[in-house]
């Protein structure tokens, strides 16, 4: 009985074709990548054809901007179809890309997310105290210069150490604090440590480990050009609604955005601090 083919088997030859050498470098996690990808295949289907009524457009539709096929990611009909199947391509070879590495080399990338996410909340709160003070601002300003950071090795390797270095002064009051492990501080160090040591990964790979993550990396590039692709259309056919285009978007990034807005705009609206007061004048 011939073997069922999988949605990799069906992409594979055309990722291990297109161009790039393999690397990637994205600006969200790939669990929520995963899941918008989903959301655009969603929007793609219910977007797709034009709502018309009494014979007249009453909404535009992705469709009226579709043009001859010219490469791989051009939009079409079948492009949402498309998505979900890269999707599940995209899971299937990051779980034959972890199957191949030595769990001796196994990356501290998801653990690290968790212990910056962590620091970061804890300050969060124990310096939202209601007075604006340094240690606020040294805050947003960590949050500003972190607020476009991909999620590379190298990336979170500096945010583990800007935060923990933060962080390090208030080691006592963050101790327990909400449940916090103040022994984290400590951890992000190691973790920016071991993330920068696996910046040269790929000469201590196998071959099959450095192939499977390759295959990974290109599958999850097809997946983002027709993210893309769609993303793009919606910004040009819904340009006169806005609400439909923010269904396009990535939610984490907004959040993200408005994160950071809302952290800079703290800092300006904090009142200046009050004037020095006069000398006294001897008697």
């Amino acid at each position: 009985m011939p073997k069922t083919k999988t949605d990799l088997d069906l992409w594979m030859k055309e990722a291990l074709a297109s161009p790039g050498n393999g690397e990637l470098s994205i600006s969200v996690p790939l669990h929520v990548l995963f899941g918008e990808a989903v959301d655009i295949a969603r929007f793609h289907k219910t977007y797709w054809k034009p709502e018309v009524k009494d014979g007249k457009v009453v909404r535009r539709g992705l469709e009226m901007a579709a043009r001859k096929k010219k490469n791989g990611d051009a939009l079409t009909a079948k492009t949402g179809e498309e998505l979900l199947s890269l999707q599940r391509a995209a899971v299937e070879a990051g779980t034959r890309y972890l199957l191949a590495v030595d769990p001796k080399k196994a990356s501290p990338f998801e653990r690290g997310q968790v212990v910056l996410d962590e620091i970061t909340a804890t300050l969060e709160w124990l310096f939202d105290d209601g007075v604006e003070d340094e240690n606020d601002a040294r805050l947003a300003k960590l949050g500003q210069a972190h607020a476009d950071d991909p999620a590379t090795a190298d990336a979170l390797a500096l945010a583990l150490d800007d935060y923990a270095a933060l962080a390090a002064p208030h080691r006592e009051a963050m101790d327990d604090l909400g449940g916090f492990d103040v022994a984290m501080l400590d951890e992000a160090r190691e973790l920016a440590a071991a993330l920068r040591a696996r910046l040269t990964e790929n000469a201590g790979l196998g071959e099959k480990a450095r192939e499977a993550r390759v295959l990974r990396n290109k599958v999850i590039g097809l997946l983002l050009a027709r993210m893309s692709t769609v993303r793009a259309a919606a910004r040009f056919v819904f340009r006169d609604r806005p609400d439909i285009v923010r269904e396009a978007t990535s939610a984490y990034e907004r959040r993200r955005r408005a994160e950071s807005a809302r952290r800079a705009k703290k800092k300006v609206d904090a009142p200046p601090p009050a004037p020095p007061l006069p000398p006294v004048s001897p008697l």
